[in-house]
């Protein structure tokens, strides 16, 4: 990997509101690892349909690498995470430890160095009815060695104590 700084930009596909885009500080590669300390508060409206289901609530991650080549500035994109928040109502009530939030490590997608992205969702509804049913939380594509990809286990997080809520 080609040192430099990465930075991870997010949107919902489906806003166009300033407020469900953004991105994290570049922060430099250190170790082939970067490390952000972002945390976004954002407010969302999910939907219910007709049968009391959640509907999908798609947000994109995209991880973008800055480097100089040859004294012009460069950008790569990394890889991708698409992920569906309406997975994670239920699983954030639940928490595990007695933590509010779901912690996972994602396989990026279209990444051609096989990187993954660290992700902290805490899901809280504020208004609205609560007799819905949530789609269950998928197993995540995530990376604890050849064996995990086979397998599809989850990683358990490097820092428990860091939190990285979205």
């Amino acid at each position: 990997m080609k040192t430099g700084t990465c930075h991870v930009k997010w949107h919902f596909p489906s806003s166009i509101s300033a407020e469900h885009r953004g991105s994290t500080e570049k922060s430099p590669i250190k170790e082939h690892k970067v490390h952000w300390e972002y945390q976004k508060v954002i407010t969302t409206r999910l939907t219910i349909d007709k049968s009391n289901q959640l509907q999908e609530c798609q947000i994109h991650f995209e991880v973008v690498q800055d480097y100089s080549a040859g004294g012009r500035g460069e950008k790569i994109t990394l890889g991708r995470v698409e992920l569906n928040l309406a997975e994670y109502v239920d699983e954030s009530e639940m928490g595990a430890d007695g933590e509010e939030g779901v912690i996972r490590r994602y396989l990026m997608q279209g990444s051609k160095i096989n990187s993954t992205l660290r992700i902290g969702i805490c899901m809280k509804q504020i208004e609205g009815e609560r007799n819905y049913s949530a789609p269950p939380l998928k197993s995540a594509a995530v990376f604890g060695g050849i064996a995990g990809i086979m397998a599809g286990e989850q990683v358990e997080p490097d820092d428990p104590g860091r939190k990285y809520w979205l």
